[in-house]
């Protein structure tokens, strides 16, 4: 059994007993009072009557004289022996047991007639009357306490058996959540976790597997970059010790050929270096970031510039940049770290893009959004590829193959891009692809 429902359960139990506790506490307190406050306003209230009986027979007899018979009556009208004065305070009548050692207080109440008072009533209350109405009382207090209390080992019973049941309910997805994640994070990737029915363990439970999935696929990418990567760094780094060992041997003759060879060997290996780099430095961008209000217009230009070797010597054209719409179009970014993630969309772009091809390169304000469009005439990427192109080290270089002779890449490119954008507020990802060609876009909050 789930140790926290338990516990939650018994919290709750708990508190439902203190508040039955208090409450019952009060309800004695406050209905005893009232009881009592009843009691006197019902003894007030027939002494106020007898009065009136009284003042009746007075306005039809014109004297309080009343027979023994009446005054008995008045008594037991009163609810006590009572006594009969006149206007002058003396004596008119009286009952029997008035003054009695067992009696209890004499009140009295004016007889009026007409706005006049014509005489006093006096009651005295019965000594045992008022121990039976104390008993009465006693006994009454006593039936609310038992019905409290009964009520009470009721209400905690259900209450405890209903926090049990959904406390058990509420943490056991959190149990076997909190077991699947000493499981995760001993390394079982694979690990996922049922998803209850309930709107919050369903997000809970759904979200946890989301990040597992997530990190499943990252470590898979891991596994696979890693390969790919010593795959790639071995054989420019074999080749490398080959010729140097053939220089150093003077098998090979130490011509300009071979030691252009040899430089252009060294250059791969730097180049998957300065890759991995450019990747540490994208995911810490955020922390990097100097940002400041940016013309986008000079800043895609500046890029243009930046790749126009490459797209000559791929025989691309590079069109633009163009600006859609009325300008400038302005965003408070890091224009160093925007400006690299445009210039690998544009390598990427070149590199992709059969010769004789053409890019386009446009930026536009559309809302709250600037949008830095980079379009070519590449083979485009099939659906299956695009949302996984910018994972770290995913290839898809049998969707969108290069060329012969081009090297291949790390597949980082897309991957810095968009961890630059965001950085920067904004977002990078495929507005449209087809076998005419691709189309990314840079997307960025406008500056207010």
């Amino acid at each position: 059994m789930d140790r926290l429902g338990v516990r939650l359960a018994l919290a709750i139990g708990g508190a439902v007993a203190v508040v039955i506790v208090v409450a019952g506490i009060l309800v004695n307190i406050l209905v005893g009072s009232r009881f009592s406050q009843y009691l006197a306003q019902e003894q007030t209230a027939r002494r106020d009557q007898a009065a009136a009986l009284l003042a009746d027979a007075y306005r039809f007899n014109g004297s309080l004289a009343l027979t023994p018979l009446e005054v008995r009556q008045l008594a037991t009208a009163a609810g006590g022996p009572v006594a009969i004065y006149d206007a002058s305070g003396h004596l008119v009548a009286r009952s029997a047991g008035l003054g009695a050692a067992l009696g209890g207080p004499v009140e009295s109440t004016p007889i009026v007639v007409g706005g006049q008072t014509v005489g006093r009533l006096a009651v005295q209350s019965r000594g045992l009357a008022a121990a039976v109405v104390r008993t009465a009382s006693d006994a009454f207090r006593r039936a609310i306490d038992q019905t409290l209390l009964i009520a009470g080992l009721v209400a905690v019973s259900v209450s405890v058996g209903v926090a049990l049941f959904m406390g058990l309910r509420m943490t056991r997805p959190l149990s076997a959540m909190a077991a699947a994640a000493h499981r995760l994070g001993s390394g079982d990737l694979a690990t996922r976790v049922p998803v209850p029915t309930d709107r919050e363990g369903h997000e809970l439970a759904t979200a946890f597997n989301s990040m597992a999935e997530s990190l499943q696929r990252s470590e898979q990418l891991r596994r696979q970059a890693a390969s790919d990567l010593a795959h790639e760094i071995a054989t420019p780094v074999t080749v490398l010790t080959t010729q140097l060992d053939a220089l150093a041997d003077g098998v090979v003759p130490a011509t300009a050929d071979q030691l252009a060879a040899t430089r252009e060997t060294a250059g791969e290996v730097a180049r998957l270096v300065g890759d991995l780099h450019d990747l540490a430095a994208a995911e810490g961008a955020s922390l990097l970031r100097a940002p400041e209000r940016v013309d986008l217009l000079p800043l895609a230009a500046d890029a243009v510039a930046a790749v126009q070797a490459l797209y000559q010597q791929e025989g691309v054209a590079l069109l633009g940049p163009a600006l859609i719409g009325a300008g400038p179009v302005r965003a408070e970014i890091d224009p160093r770290q925007v400006g690299r993630a445009l210039q690998n969309l544009l390598t990427n772009a070149a590199l992709y893009t059969p010769a004789g091809g053409t890019v386009r390169l446009s930026v536009a304000q559309e809302g709250p959004l600037a949008r830095i469009r980079v379009a070519d005439t590449g083979p485009g990427i099939p659906p299956e590829h695009q949302a996984r192109v910018f994972e770290r080290f995913y290839r898809a270089d049998p969707a969108r193959a290069r060329r012969p002779g081009q090297p291949g890449g790390t597949g980082i490119g897309l991957t810095v891009a968009r961890e630059l954008a965001r950085a920067n507020g904004g977002d990078v990802r495929i507005e449209a692809s087809s076998p005419q060609g691709t189309t990314f876009v840079i997307e960025l909050p406008v500056a207010g």
